[in-house]
């Protein structure tokens, strides 16, 4: 580099590298905004790196649960609590009084014209035995004669014509299964649900 000497007159230059020269005041102001900017860029990678750590975006990819402070309460409960006489009532599951009986025997119950009209319900469905028990077993006659004497009848048609205390009044239609039909008249006595008397005529 070239610079005046101590007259004034001429230029003298410097050897290379011989340090009597000072740097160009350009030179040094870069510099120093080169190391300026590392130091912001070392700061801004450092704050990142702190920042995703905390954030559960690191090397090993887990959460970290920040604390920042007490737990919320819960959300109210919409269903009501119930009042302490619903706690009292007994459930009416747990009922001490027992249930109703069905009345399984109906015989006491109902009157002498469904006791016959049972009775005929009973021969129509070949329901023998329940027949044989509403009073079949009370014409004087075995049970296999009883069944026997229905061999020829296809069904039964029975019309109640009048009621007079246990009495039942009827007309019966016969139908036989070669297609032929009697006809029948007279009254059935019932008692407790039973016939216990049958007077009953041929008319044709």
């Amino acid at each position: 580099m070239n610079q005046w000497d101590s007259d004034g007159q001429r230029w003298v230059g410097s050897a290379p590298g011989s340090g009597s020269g000072q740097a160009p005041p350009d030179r040094g102001r870069a510099r120093v905004l080169l190391v300026a900017a590392l130091v912001v860029l070392l700061v801004a990678v450092a704050g990142a790196a702190i920042w995703m750590r905390a954030h559960g975006n690191g090397a090993g990819g887990q959460g970290v649960a920040i604390s920042t402070g007490p737990e919320p309460a819960p959300p109210p409960s919409n269903t009501p609590e119930p009042y302490e006489d619903d706690l009292n009532e007994p459930d009416p599951r747990e009922s001490d009084s027992p249930p109703p009986e069905e009345d399984e025997d109906r015989s006491g119950t109902e009157g002498p014209t469904e006791t016959v009209q049972r009775y005929y319900d009973a021969i129509n469905s070949a329901d023998f035995t329940t027949a044989w028990e509403l009073g079949g077993k009370n014409f004087g006659a075995s049970y296999s004669d009883y069944v026997s004497g229905f061999a020829e009848t296809a069904r039964d048609a029975v019309s109640v014509t009048d009621v007079q205390d246990d009495t039942v009044y009827v007309d019966i239609t016969a139908y036989q299964t070669d297609g032929s039909r009697y006809a029948y008249t007279g009254t059935y006595t019932v008692s407790d649900g039973v016939i216990v008397e049958a007077d009953i005529a041929r008319t044709r």
